[in-house]
């Protein structure tokens, strides 16, 4: 079961990096800019949904 340990993580990820790709589209960026774009929003958004999982398991 340590593999659903990471389904928070994951499911974060996805969602950031959708969110990455439709902002990159709508504002034009350079492709420098839409590749640090990607990972900074594909690591903000797993830890952000990681983050809410821990905290809500716990109540």
């Amino acid at each position: 079961m340590k593999f659903l340990d990471y389904l928070p993580y994951a499911i974060g990820c996805a969602g950031g990096m959708l969110l990455a790709l439709l902002v990159g589209e709508i504002c034009n960026l350079t492709d420098d800019i839409k590749m640090v774009e990607s990972v900074a929003l594909v690591v903000l958004g797993g830890g952000v949904a990681e983050w809410y999982w821990n905290r809500l398991s716990r109540r």
